[in-house]
């Protein structure tokens, strides 16, 4: 009788623990489930700018499943953040071909475009036609402006080219990064008062932005106003302590460099100044966004 109850006693427990490692399997080799969990952890490493540890995560998801837009998007983010573009153009192209909604890959390609365009009119061509893409699909995209406006200046067609900048700040008055397109391309167009004129809007729009202040302390270096230029890339560490970009540009003109050119009036120093703040704001660029 006694084992009779024990052997009762003893099944229902059997089954339960088979039904508890049933589900714990399930849950641990459904690959739906493993892509969603590996692509949340890999945008959390994203926005902590930890690109290495994001780009493990959104290639674990891809191994899930290769035609997954998410997962792409994310790792053309992480490429970009660890400077492997080659890797991260092939990521947003296949990107752009699964998800015909996603217009933030659309602009990121065309920009990046526009970068590697010196004697190349095809690219060019392709980040017209990704701009002409983007703003079929949202004729109020501000990116999509911008972008449409930088295609207009690599052809030459500045008018053009200022009137789709002014549009993107229509649109949205308040938002600093369309005043730093338009100052750079005043920049660009050589107008200098034009340009700081518009940095010292987008600052006053939002003093706490780090980009604003790390793009008019580049500017000003370029300018060859170094202890100016100089205050403003501090002030973008101070009011963007967690903005590695912004230290990295800081710590790119060393304050003895700043110093020593400002009394130094060697060619020599001043072009290696200039080089190295042309690659800062080039790299700049990169990591945050381009015009």
């Amino acid at each position: 009788m006694k084992r009779e109850c024990r052997r009762y006693l003893f099944l229902p427990a059997l089954v339960c623990l088979v039904f508890a490692a049933v589900i714990a399997l399930s849950g641990c080799t459904n690959p739906e489930k493993a892509k969603a969990e590996h692509i949340k952890r890999g945008e959390a490493y994203l926005k902590d700018g930890k690109f290495q540890e994001a780009s493990l995560e959104f290639r674990n998801a891809v191994q899930f499943d290769e035609n997954s837009a998410p997962a792409h998007w994310g790792l053309a983010r992480a490429y970009e953040g660890l400077l492997r573009i080659p890797e991260m153009h092939d990521e947003l192209r296949k990107t752009i071909s699964l998800d015909a909604s996603n217009l933030d890959a659309r602009n990121k390609l065309g920009n990046y475009y526009l970068l590697s365009a010196r004697g190349k009119p095809e690219f060019i061509s392709e980040a017209e036609r990704l701009a002409k893409e983007v703003l079929a699909k949202d004729p109020n995209n501000i990116e999509g402006h911008i972008l449409m406006g930088s295609v207009f200046f690599a052809q030459n067609q500045k008018d053009k080219a200022l009137e789709e900048l002014n549009a993107a700040i229509q649109i949205d008055p308040n938002r600093v990064e369309s005043y730093l397109s338009l100052a750079k391309f005043y920049v660009a167009t050589k107008d200098v008062t034009k340009a700081e004129e518009l940095f010292h809007k987008a600052i006053s729009i939002n003093s706490n932005s780090s980009i604003a202040h790390t793009e008019f302390g580049t500017f000003l270096v370029q300018i060859n106003r170094e202890q100016e230029g100089e205050a403003e890339l501090l002030k973008a560490v101070e009011v963007g302590p967690t903005d590695r970009q912004a230290r990295f540009v800081l710590n790119a003109v060393p304050a003895a460099d700043v110093a020593a050119a400002a009394d130094d009036e060697d060619a020599v120093v001043a072009f290696d100044r200039a080089e190295r703040l042309a690659w800062c704001s080039f790299r700049h660029r990169l990591l945050r966004r381009v015009w």
